[in-house]
């Protein structure tokens, strides 16, 4: 069974902010896609004040596990009771067009408002 949960062990926290070679840092946060104990995805990201940056996003090559670790880490903002959302350098930023998230790409504005909207990606066919 796929979960997808927000990473709390501070080593493999730690081994994925490695793997994409990004400074962990006391606001660095990540949610993973697991199947078991084989890791399919995961979005970095880092929580500010009031907004939460995401940093990475994976897979590239699976847009539904991509979508699914995107809305799982947005989840994370909304329940902590962060309302902005936004995208750094090191994201994927065609995917994250290709997702349809991004509200303005001038200030690399993430839309969290989609997570209360049903994926948009399939065209209705996963329903």
């Amino acid at each position: 069974m796929i979960t997808v949960l927000p990473v709390e062990d501070k080593a493999r926290l730690e081994a994925l902010y490695q793997k994409e070679k990004l400074p962990l840092t006391p606001g660095s946060a990540a949610v993973e896609a697991r199947d078991g104990e084989e890791s399919l995805g995961y979005c970095l990201f880092e929580v500010g004040e009031g907004h939460i940056t995401v940093t990475a996003l994976t897979p590239e090559t699976d847009r539904y596990m991509a979508d699914g670790a995107l809305r799982s880490a947005l989840h994370v903002a909304v329940t902590r009771g962060i309302p902005a959302a936004y995208y750094a350098d090191t994201a994927p930023v065609q995917l994250l067009t290709s997702l349809g998230f991004i509200k303005n790409d001038e200030n690399r504005e993430l839309d969290i408002g989609k997570l209360f909207s049903s994926c948009q990606n399939c065209g209705g066919s996963c329903e």
